[in-house]
């Protein structure tokens, strides 16, 4: 899900020039069939692309718009579709009885326009920013994506962090870019720390060389345990060998996070270096992290260790 999908009457395409305009001045992605498809491109195919990869679907509700065969099969997909979508209503047509049953956000932009698409006077100004500000707020609540990608600008490093954690959460993959270049450029400690474990919570096989640049060369021990524990969550072997190289690293925790990530990635070629830092290593959480990794790999070189140690696997 990548953008904003507008749905509209040709007959009112000057006022949805301006719609689209000032939202994109404010960093919204908006697509529409009149900026976005091709010369050569097959018309039906790439709107039914655009639906595919929308999140939300802005509607222009007017006469025309009600009387506007694409627009209601627009809305029937939306519906059909689960898609959240956000009414305009720019003149006093009647909202269409198919949007009865559907969880939509109307904004009245009734009076705001005049004919041409033009706004003018005070009073007219101050109802196009109301109603701007109402559209803005309607779109940010449907996906908070966006605003915690603009946050992780934010000069205040508790709100860097709280929008690198809530990217992972929210679980939209278009974050991991973003997240990728948090982890590698700021400065701020807890803030990579949130944005490793968020990536590891978005999975993508992206951020695999990120996170073994963080694994090995970050100078926090915290964010080199995140990235250790986010390559385990991911999944992708060629993160075995750096992951063995910091079972001896000063940090408990770092050891701790590289154990976990090691038995999820099943790496029998660590059971020996596992096997003798849950023998030897001197802090406990360290050798219960090596059992549930050995556990975890499973085979019979695991499996005697477990038992010469007493350790039944859960």
């Amino acid at each position: 899900m990548s953008h904003i999908y507008l749905s509209y009457s040709n007959q009112d395409a000057e006022l949805i020039d301006l719609i689209q305009a000032d939202l994109q001045e404010r960093g919204y992605v908006v697509w529409r069939d009149a900026t976005d498809i091709g010369r050569d491109a097959d018309w039906q195919e790439a709107i039914a692309a655009a639906l595919a990869g929308a999140y939300t679907m802005i509607v222009a509700l007017s006469q025309h718009a009600v009387n506007s065969e694409s627009v209601q099969g627009e809305i029937a997909y939306a519906q059909e579709h689960n898609l959240s979508m956000v009414a305009v209503q720019l003149d006093g047509c009647e909202v269409p009885e198919t949007l009865g049953d559907t969880a939509v956000t109307l904004i009245n932009c009734i009076g705001v326009y005049q004919a041409g698409g033009q706004v003018s006077g005070l009073e007219q100004l101050r109802q196009y920013r109301q109603f701007m500000t109402a559209l803005t707020e309607a779109l940010d609540q449907i996906y908070p994506v966006r605003v915690y990608l603009q946050d992780l600008s934010n000069r205040n490093d508790a709100v860097r962090e709280k929008a690198a954690t809530q990217l992972g959460l929210l679980g939209d993959p278009t974050a991991t870019e973003a997240l990728i270049e948090t982890l590698s450029a700021d400065q701020d400690a807890d803030v990579r720390f949130a944005a490793a474990r968020s990536l590891g919570q978005l999975g993508s096989e992206t951020a695999v060389k990120a996170l073994i640049r963080a694994l090995e060369r970050d100078d926090d021990p915290d964010v080199r345990a995140a990235a250790a524990v986010a390559l385990g969550h991911i999944g992708n072997p060629a993160a075995i060998a750096p992951l063995m190289e910091q079972l001896d690293y000063a940090d408990r925790f770092v050891r701790a996070g590289a154990l976990t990530a090691l038995g999820e990635l099943k790496a029998t070629s660590a059971v020996n270096q596992i096997v003798h830092l849950m023998r030897n290593d001197p802090i406990s959480d360290v050798r219960a992290a090596a059992e549930k990794a050995l556990c975890a790999i499973g085979g019979a070189q695991a499996e005697r260790a477990l038992e010469k140690a007493g350790v039944t696997c859960q």
